[in-house]
């Protein structure tokens, strides 16, 4: 499992690149761990979001998304 900004660097993208393409369902991410505020769960915040090396196989940056 790899954390958000480790993929960045891999992908050569900005973290909220990352995180953008998570919230979008464009790549796959588990998150786990106990919100640290009671009732931040509900509003989805809290743990911590990894990224399966499986999901980086094959997986195809946006074109908007890459540098020129």
């Amino acid at each position: 499992m790899l954390r958000v900004k480790e993929v960045a660097k891999r992908l050569k993208v900005h973290p909220a690149t990352v995180y953008r393409w998570i919230n979008e369902g464009r790549l796959e991410a588990v998150r786990y761990g106990k919100p640290h505020v009671c009732g931040a769960a509900a509003k989805g915040s809290g743990g911590a979001i990894r990224v399966p090396e499986s999901a980086l196989v094959g997986f195809i940056p946006p074109e908007s998304s890459q540098a020129a």
